[in-house]
């Protein structure tokens, strides 16, 4: 049994509508910061299909939580900054009358870029960790979900044999009574025949006595046994 989902389709194209009102940026982690959950890929398939939408291209920074997309733009204004001025320094080196002066001026120049380079592509490889680790975590909360619903299935399953097993104990009780209660009138039954036993004894030794002209004995008497 699939787990419900917590938010609709009409909960996350009500987030954007929002985040189009109050014109914000309209990305993925925006719209998934606006709900307070939600799948990310659930969100992009709706932005998908928003009229006019543009499918995000990969590597995007819009797609980015917000404050890491500050991050990433302020990073790249700093970085074209840098290389505009590199390249004003470069073009100044240019009219300098000292080739080697220009040549010095150049390669440390390059080397700069270089750098610039390398943390640009550090940057870029941090994004993408990020976003393979959101997705990691959607997919174990998936998991989660499935293991959940397992749960409550055994669950139910031991709350029903609970149940067959409490009905059990009572019609087991129910013919526990009926024992004892055919056990109580057995015994009725065995007083009573052993009352007609004696009655029957004491009429045979009258009509014995009267048969024989002799006084009648006295009625003998059975023991009653105790039970």
């Amino acid at each position: 049994m699939p787990r419900p989902q917590k938010y609709t389709d009409s909960d996350i194209a009500a987030a954007i509508q929002a985040l189009v009102a109050e014109g914000e940026d309209v990305n993925p982690m925006r719209v998934r910061m606006r709900l307070g959950g939600g799948n990310v890929r659930r969100i992009k398939a709706i932005l998908a299909d928003r009229p006019g939408s543009v499918p995000p291209s990969h590597g995007d920074p819009t797609a980015l939580p917000e404050a890491l997309s500050r991050e990433v733009q302020l990073l790249f204004t700093e970085i074209s900054q840098q290389i505009t001025s590199l390249a004003q320094k470069c073009w100044e080196a240019g009219s300098v009358e000292s080739t080697h002066h220009a040549q010095r001026e150049s390669d440390r120049l390059r080397q700069e870029i270089a750098g610039l380079k390398t943390s640009l592509a550090t940057s870029a490889d941090f994004v993408s960790r990020l976003e393979t680790q959101g997705e990691e975590k959607d997919r174990a909360l998936e998991g989660r979900g499935v293991e959940n619903t397992k749960l409550a299935h055994t669950c139910e399953g031991l709350r029903a044999a609970l149940r067959n097993a409490e009905s059990d104990l009572r019609a087991s009780q129910r013919v526990i009574d009926n024992l004892e209660r055919n056990q109580g009138q057995d015994r009725e039954e065995i007083r009573a025949l052993q009352k007609r036993i004696e009655g029957l004894v004491g009429e045979i030794a009258v009509l014995k006595a009267r048969s024989s002209g002799s006084k009648p004995p006295k009625p003998a008497t059975t023991r009653r046994r105790a039970s």
